[in-house]
């Protein structure tokens, strides 16, 4: 049995359920896009304050957690390419 190696583009379209590779870097970007407006229009709230939190900001969380998931898989691509 062989195995196919996957890149890091065909993993995080699967990951994130798009149909093409070449999809991946637009999807990231407008959800960093979406993190960033988040947090400097302030949605973030006040250290302290306890409330129901809003869709939009488990949103934000949801991209921060899939933004940081991607840089940690593209970091290791790196590390092993250089090591090489």
């Amino acid at each position: 049995m062989s195995r196919r190696t996957v890149s890091l583009p065909e993993v995080w379209a699967e990951r994130l359920g798009i149909d093409a590779t070449d999809d991946v870097a637009q999807e990231l970007a407008a959800r960093f896009e979406h993190l960033t407006q988040f947090v400097l229009s302030g949605g973030i709230p006040r250290m302290g304050k306890a409330g129901a939190v809003s869709a939009e900001a488990a949103t934000a969380h949801g991209d921060l957690w899939v933004l940081a998931g991607f840089l940690a898989d593209a970091r290791t691509a790196m590390t092993q390419e250089v090591n090489r």
